[in-house]
């Protein structure tokens, strides 16, 4: 007879693995953790496998290549890049992240693609400082759209899909959410993508029509956000306190950035990297929980109905 142990190695490991990639996104955003834990279980652990793997590729095109001393950037990204691309085909990897993501992609069928996009708009970042329309566009389908894209398919993989209309729907409203969280992200960062990595994603920031440049990108993110927020009904019932709780806390970034233009455009005293209280994100949370349902933790409680679950 085989060691019990034998047959738990790989169980063992796949929860590792979770865990890393867990800690990725709890160390990197805050934010995005927060909503997360209102996701089933599976559909929670998916959501921030697929968040390590693209983390780890903005830090290769943001400085941590460079100040590691380890080669260039672009050579990282394309052996990172070759790395995700083939993972599914493998059940073991001494990388953790990699090893999560690659079960995350096989179960949750995940096209190629997408990880393809995204990678090409890293790749900009390479290259480029100053983004004109079109390229600005391009990239935010690559590096956020796209994620939104991955998303369905990771809540859909549990649910059944619904008709083609409805799915087309969810796919633009998905797309406009990953855009609009980008657009507020740009507007956030916008003092360190300037002074420390050299990037202009809003070239018209830096001109004399800064203040109606500004405004316009705000009006954008609220039209994205009040589109997604109208298809969000068509999500499973599980899926909505999540997505509505991170659609929530950066539209109350939005508002910050909205009455604080200072922040962003003012003089060195005045700039500011924006955030959204520790206090407000758990209002919002404990909002959507009573307004939309309970998500992990009432799919938890059905299942262990007497025990306590902190999720």
């Amino acid at each position: 007879m085989e060691p019990f142990h034998r047959h738990e190695a790989l169980f063992h490991y796949d929860c590792l693995a979770n865990k890393a990639a867990a800690e990725v996104i709890k160390s990197y955003s805050s934010s995005f953790h927060a909503a997360t834990c209102l996701y089933p279980t599976q559909i929670r652990q998916d959501i921030r496998n697929i968040y390590a793997v693209v983390r780890i590729a903005d830090e290769i095109v943001d400085g941590t290549v460079d100040q590691a001393l380890q080669g260039s950037p672009t050579t990282a990204l394309d052996k990172y890049e070759k790395l995700v691309l083939e993972a599914p085909q493998h059940r073991f990897h001494t990388d953790l992240i990699l090893h999560a993501y690659a079960n995350t992609a096989r179960r949750c069928e995940l096209s190629n693609e997408h990880m393809k996009a995204f990678f090409r708009s890293m790749r900009m970042d390479l290259g480029k400082t100053d983004y004109t329309g079109p390229e600005l566009a391009d990239y935010i389908y690559g590096s956020a759209e796209v994620i939104g894209l991955i998303c369905l398919d990771i809540f859909f993989q549990q649910y059944p899909k619904p008709d083609s209309a409805t799915w087309q729907r969810l796919q633009d409203g998905a797309k406009r959410l990953g855009a609009g969280f980008q657009k507020a992200n740009f507007l956030r960062d916008y003092t360190d993508d300037v002074t420390i990595r050299g990037r202009y994603y809003y070239t018209e920031l830096a001109t004399d029509s800064a203040n109606e440049a500004y405004e316009r990108i705000i009006q954008e993110i609220y039209s994205d956000f009040a589109f997604a927020e109208e298809v969000l009904k068509f999500l499973p019932n599980r899926v909505q306190p999540a997505v509505r709780a991170a659609l929530r806390i950066y539209d109350q970034l939005a508002q910050q950035l909205a009455e604080n233009p200072a922040a962003v455009l003012g003089n060195s005293a005045e700039r500011a990297r924006l955030s959204v209280p520790k206090l407000t994100k758990a209002g919002v949370l404990t909002r959507c929980i009573a307004e939309f349902g309970y998500g992990a933790i009432h799919q938890k409680l059905q299942q262990n109905p007497r025990r306590k679950h902190n999720p």
